[in-house]
């Protein structure tokens, strides 16, 4: 199948900017609007005439109009502008891109509506937005566009940051990613964060019961509606866009050399009641660089990452046809990483058409295929080493040998972590991913008001990963000059695995419109059934003769059969749906919509298969009432909604059934005896996590629609979240623990968003911002309150998820008396170490002081955006901030010295008997050993992760008209854009650290790109 939608694909692809003139020609009052000869809906009204147009009208535009009049020129998604006629005989109107008004069009689930008629929490991105940025997941781009859209964008290397979304909040214990679906197909995260933007025709995200509903037991956490690009009927045309870019990192850790280094390990040591490692003449050598070979002063960051790597993409496509319309579009993207001999190229193919076969019946394909190809050329090597790495140690000794020197002495530790060492000698890596989606959909319409529609799709998802290590030689000490055999690596070893998974998926659904004067009335039913198939396999071998090989055969045959690493796993799961929908409307004034959907999936036993997901909600267009007459207001309208959602997504394929493994089982005539045993309690009983979603919504659109706000409050309620629940020993399961739906979680919130546009002239601008604040909350935990996960975390009944649960600083101690005169906390506590809120007041530190000290969420985030322009000149500029968010940076990430690790510059900011700051930056320096006392999880390594970030600025200049048209062009625009410009930080203690980044050791560095692109239509 996969084969069969390959060979459709066509060369080309895409970004399109549409850049359309509107001609108008002045007349007398009294007349009627024309286009191309066609009567428009515009008349002239108190000296003011309003036209009204689509996007796709070419040609001139004659107007009736006398000297004085105002001439309105509006058309869905565009910006509405103003013309004064003033004798002109002909006025040229370039319709410039919107941030939408109420009568836009919105996709929503199973069809479309106009935004004026919504009753449920709907946001429609601007793909102008998307569009043109070298950035290599669509996923990060959403960042800041959209109030209660929460995007992750944690810093990762390439292939491996695409980030995360989470409409409103948290709301379970597991994953809460929303429901993807491009052009009514249901996708994964990553097929999503992979579509290529300039495909993108428009995209809505459905918020609330009532918007979500339709899709019932995948929608709880919100859905994510993507419709690509269409043909339209006309001459073909031909989009090139294409950009290069570099790119290069944030922030690195700002590690101290060799001179600092040493004197502070003195320090460190001195404190500890101990002698100092380093003499005054070593640390001379290591500032002086006069020994290299025994006290180096190495960078490690420097060395081993490179200041800058490449990205670049090239788009493009071709759209038009008559009956049949097509849209196909190519894209390639390559971007390299820092780490050298990194990178990955991505292959994009789109080919969309639609045929109307006759007046009543039209059929129409969706066809895409992505690649993503990732390349390691050298041997992989852990970022927490590279953070261990010190100065002192010598990257390569001056005979070309590598490094065994640290300080002066041998340290075969440093030398066997070396990451340049692991970059050369250590192997490679490569991995493929292929993701075909293809869709046959059909539309009839019998009878006036009947619409049905039938859609059979398939999307397959294909991997293949292949990692070599290779043997390595033993450094040579430089010293003795004799190997040192700790620090080979043995043997070699080729692992690849493969990954296929599959959906079949058949949906139909219909829909009648029926008008009866002023009372509308719109019903849709369908029905739909989804099957998808997941296999993976795996193998490895060893002792390859040498390290170039690359076929699993290779490997050595006379190993055990057990030890050659043959792995494999099938799932498989389905659902069965029947869904409607009805809609009533009176006089576009009074708004009634009601959803019913009926999931059934094969994850549960039978009997509890199946789940109901209800929503009603109404809208109130209190400006279209006789008695409101307000002159500034334009729109106004109430909304109300609520409604019952599912969650099937933590739940295994097969957790009703008993988990069986095969192994050792017993000891039998003392041999070990295989066979199959118990892993896993079945729970006929699982059911659906159920989400109640009740939401209150204004939207209006002010002063003649130049400025426009929409609100929204909301409480969310998931119940029935799975919860491992203890089971008696001696049932002898591994864990003691069953899935049991029990837990109960609550999220409220409020959002908000604003925008404004006008011109001045030739000058026009835009501004638009959105906010949103959400208050998360365990509520229930069926008696297992008080869960530690993962070292630092706590599930807490009355707080919130990604709560840190751990001691409570309060500064450091000043003296030794002081640390006498405390609650105990160790025998080793001294002045200068952090001090430990005593919460019980039982005069003793242990885990009972333990509090919730902060969250890993941002539960405030807020963007922005601006964009002007100006006779062919476009400026835009995209911020995005968080603030009410912590991060938890121990270990290599913060402690001086911590495992043989090195300083930062912020230690320098330490406490020390000179200056007993009880607020300095940092405790006392101690080595990792005798710093146990500060390295218990506690508040003082907690760090404030609020920001402010130009996401997004970019500068263009499309060419002038009589220019293009010499050219016999539609247009030329050459473009300047940046990501990640510049950051504010929150933060004023540790400077060093991106924001966004997970609590964790170390990572891969967030990327600021700058890049220059062409934007070209034929």
């Amino acid at each position: 199948m996969r084969k069969l939608g390959l060979a459709l694909f066509v060369i080309l692809s895409c970004l399109q900017l549409l850049a359309q003139e509107v001609k108008t020609r002045t007349a007398r009052s009294g007349h009627v609007a024309t286009a191309n000869g066609e009567p428009l809906p515009a008349t002239i009204k108190n000296r003011s005439t309003k036209v009204s147009v689509s996007a796709d009208i070419k040609g001139d535009f004659s107007i009736a109009a006398s000297d004085g009049d105002v001439l309105e020129i509006s058309s869905v998604g565009y910006v509405t502008q103003q013309v004064s006629v003033s004798g002109t005989t002909h006025i040229s109107i370039v319709l410039k891109a919107g941030d939408g008004k109420m009568d836009e069009v919105v996709v929503v689930g199973y069809g479309s509506q106009k935004k004026v008629n919504l009753s449920g929490a709907v946001n429609t991105v601007k793909v102008s937005n998307l569009t043109n940025r070298p950035i290599n997941s669509l996923t990060k781009s959403l960042q800041g566009q959209v109030p209660g859209v929460t995007v992750i964008a944690r810093p990762g290397d390439v292939g491996n940051d695409m980030g995360s979304i989470n409409i409103r909040g948290r709301g379970n214990l597991g994953t809460s990613e929303p429901f993807y679906v491009i052009d009514g197909v249901p996708v994964s995260s990553g097929d999503f964060a992979r579509i290529n933007p300039a495909d993108i025709e428009s995209m809505s995200i459905l918020k609330d019961a009532a918007a979500s509903a339709i899709y019932g037991s995948r929608a709880a956490f919100g859905v994510v509606l993507v419709t690509t690009k269409k043909g339209k009927e006309g001459k073909m045309q031909v989009d090139l866009n294409a950009y290069y870019g570099s790119q290069k990192a944030v922030v690195l850790p700002d590690v101290l050399g060799s001179p600092d280094y040493a004197t502070l390990m003195n320090e460190a040591y001195t404190n500890a009641g101990r002698s100092p490692v380093y003499t005054d003449e070593q640390i001379q050598k290591f500032r002086d660089g006069s020994d290299p070979d025994l006290y180096p002063n190495t960078d490690w960051y420097a060395a081993t990452l490179k200041k800058s790597a490449p990205i670049w993409q090239t788009d493009l496509s071709v759209m038009g046809g008559g009956k049949t319309r097509y849209y196909m579009g190519a894209s390639v993207m390559k971007q390299g990483s820092l780490i050298p001999g990194k990178d990955l190229t991505r292959y994009s193919l789109r080919a969309n058409t639609e045929s109307q076969i006759s007046e009543i019946f039209k059929i129409g394909t969706n066809l895409s295929y992505i690649r993503d190809g990732f390349n390691n050329e050298g041997g992989s090597f852990s970022l927490t080493s590279l953070a261990r790495m010190v100065p002192a140690t010598v990257n390569k000794q001056s005979d070309g040998s590598w490094g065994t020197m640290t300080g002066g002495t041998v340290n075969a530790g440093n030398g066997g972590n070396n990451p340049l060492r692991s970059i050369a000698e250590g192997g490679r890596q490569s991995y493929e991913t292929d993701r075909f989606i293809g869709s046959l959909n059909a539309n009839l319409r019998p009878v006036k008001g009947l619409s049905l529609d039938g859609m059979f799709s398939y999307n397959a998802y294909g991997s293949r990963t292949s990692t070599f290590v290779s043997e390595m030689q033993p450094l040579i000490n430089w010293l003795t000059k004799e190997p040192i055999e700790s620090t080979r690596r043995f043997p070699n070893r080729l692992d690849e695995a493969w990954v296929k998974q599959s959906t079949l998926l058949a949906q139909f659904f219909a829909t009648y419109d029926y008008q009866l004067k002023d009372h509308g009335f719109r019903l849709m039913g369908g029905a739909s059934y989804e099957n998808y198939n997941y296999r993976t396999l795996g193998a490895f071998r060893r002792d390859f003769i040498n390290n170039e090989l690359n076929a699993i055969n290779a490997g050595s045959p006379g190993i055990a059969a057990s030890d050659l690493g043959n792995n494999g796993d099938i799932q498989q799961n389905a659902f069965q749906s029947y869904f409607g929908r009805f809609n009533y409307n009176f006089a576009e004034k009074y708004f009634l919509e009601a959803n019913i959907r009926f999931d059934a999936s094969s994850k549960f036993a039978p009997g509890h298969r199946w789940g109901n997901f209800p929503s009603l909600s109404a809208a109130w267009r209190i400006s279209k009432e006789d008695f409101f007459n307000v002159s500034w207001v334009d729109e106004l309208k109430l909304r109300g909604s609520w409604g019952k959602l599912g969650n099937v997504n933590n739940v295994g394929n097969y957790d009703f059934y008993d988990g069986m493994s095969t192994g050792t089982v017993g000891i039998l005539d003392n041999a070990f005896l295989t066979g199959i045993y118990q892993t896993r309690l079945a729970n006929p009983n699982l059911t659906w996590e159920k989400v109640d979603m009740t939401n209150l919504g204004l939207d209006a659109n002010l002063f003649h629609n130049k400025l426009t706000v929409q609100v929204d409050a909301f409480k969310k309620t998931t119940n029935d979240i799975l919860l491992q629940m203890p089971i008696p020993f001696e049932w002898g399961v591994p864990g003691n623990t069953q899935p049991n739906n029990a837990g109960i979680v609550e999220n409220k919130g409020i959002e908000l968003s604003l925008g404004h546009n006008n011109h001045i002239g030739d000058f026009t601008y835009s501004i638009s911002g959105n906010l949103s604040k959400i208050w998360n909350s365990i509520t229930y935990l069926a008696g297992q309150d008080n869960q530690v996960t993962g070292d630092y975390y706590v599930y807490r009944q009355g707080q919130a998820i990604g709560s840190f649960y751990m001691y409570q600083a309060d500064g450091l101690f000043v003296s030794d008396e002081e640390v006498a005169n405390h609650a105990s906390q160790s025998s080793s506590t001294k002045a200068g170490d952090i001090k430990f809120v005593d919460q019980n007041k039982d005069n003793i530190i242990n885990g009972d002081d333990r509090v919730i000290v902060g969250n890993d969420v941002p539960y405030f985030n807020y963007g922005i955006n601006l964009s002007a322009g100006y006779k062919g000149f476009d400026l835009n500029i995209m911020g995005q901030g968080v603030s009410g968010v912590s991060l938890y940076l121990p270990l290599e990430a913060s402690w001086a010295f911590f495992n043989g690790a090195g300083v930062r510059e912020y230690n320098l900011h330490r406490w020390t008997k000179e200056n007993p700051d009880p607020n300095a930056a940092y405790p006392r320096l101690l080595m990792s050993a005798d710093n146990t006392q500060n390295q218990v999880n506690n508040s003082f390594w907690l760090y404030d992760g609020d920001y402010f970030r130009i996401k997004v600025l970019s500068l263009g200049y499309s060419l002038p008209s009589s220019v293009i048209k010499k050219l016999k062009m539609q247009r030329i625009r050459f473009y300047l854009s940046s990501n990640n410009l510049f950051t504010i930080r929150a933060e004023k203690r540790m400077k060093d650290f991106d924001p966004e980044m997970a609590s964790q050791r170390a990572t891969y560095p967030q990327l600021k790109t700058f890049s220059a692109g062409l934007n070209v239509t034929f």
